[in-house]
């Protein structure tokens, strides 16, 4: 995506950031920049320049309380997506999504009633405290995960228009246990395994990877404010240990040939 389109598209995840920070201020609902979003406040005061998406994260209990406010509390002009409100969409996570915009990528499913601009909400949960433990459980959802993008027509094998055959081959399986499985069955039984650990000492962001985005608890329990694009939004006090765990060296910028937007967007409209 060329540099000018790119920051357009920035501007209008800022605007939808904005409308849901007005929501859960409103409605005492915690929230906090998390992943690439949260190293762009960090190390750019704003957006990394190549990054291509805006990322936050809410607590379990935040992430439920946010999904059954939206939907009457946001403006018109925006909607929440996530797999209760369209049985197509298959994440682990919900969206906000700016109507009439189109944001296509290449691996999405054509099937969604919307494809706008967007910025995602991750929801976190307690995870296990064991490596052994977190392997089992990061497997036993991948295998759910896996599944429903198979019924909800998504292709996670596409790899910059190219099709990646061992990936392609691979996901047959999955398409196959599809064709006997119910979109709501998928979705709660993610879900339900999700939440199954009531506390622990660790959390996990629902990114459905094949090893859990696993962080200390207690990194979460106190906020603070961070500048991101001249906007305050809150984030994890303790922000070296939270980008330590992820990113390792996450001051040191990537080489050039790593720096571009990774959703292999190949549409965009602004008035759609």
């Amino acid at each position: 995506m060329e540099r000018e389109l790119l920051r357009k598209v920035q501007l209008k995840q800022l605007e939808i950031a904005k409308e849901i920070k007005r929501v859960c201020e409103e409605n005492e609902i915690g929230y906090f920049l998390c992943y690439g979003t949260f190293l762009g406040a960090v190390r750019h005061k704003g957006f990394i320049p190549w990054d291509d998406d805006l990322d936050l994260g809410m607590l379990r209990a935040d992430y439920e309380k946010f999904c059954r406010i939206a939907p009457t509390a946001l403006k018109p002009e925006f909607c929440l997506q996530t797999w209760y409100t369209d049985s197509n969409y298959g994440l682990p996570f919900g969206k906000v999504m700016l109507r009439n915009t189109i944001y296509l990528e290449s691996k999405k499913t054509t099937r969604l009633k919307q494809n706008g601009i967007y910025v995602d909400i991750f929801p976190f949960d307690f995870a296990p405290e064991s490596a052994k433990q977190q392997d089992k459980l990061a497997k036993a959802l991948l295998q759910i995960y896996r599944v429903k993008l198979m019924k909800s027509g998504y292709k996670p094998w596409m790899e910059n228009d190219s099709i990646v055959w061992k990936k392609r081959i691979g996901y047959l399986f999955y398409q196959a246990k599809a064709l006997f499985a119910r979109q709501e069955d998928l979705s709660r039984a993610y879900d339900a395994l999700a939440e199954s650990i009531d506390y622990s000492s660790v959390l996990c962001g629902q990114c459905a990877l094949p090893r859990l985005d696993c962080f200390q608890t207690e990194w979460f329990e106190h906020m603070t404010d961070y500048v991101f694009e001249s906007e305050h939004f809150p984030g994890p006090v303790n922000y070296d240990a939270v980008l330590s765990a992820e990113y390792g060296d996450y001051m040191t910028l990537p080489p050039v040939e790593e720096r571009e937007n990774r959703h292999q967007i190949y549409r965009v409209e602004f008035d759609a």
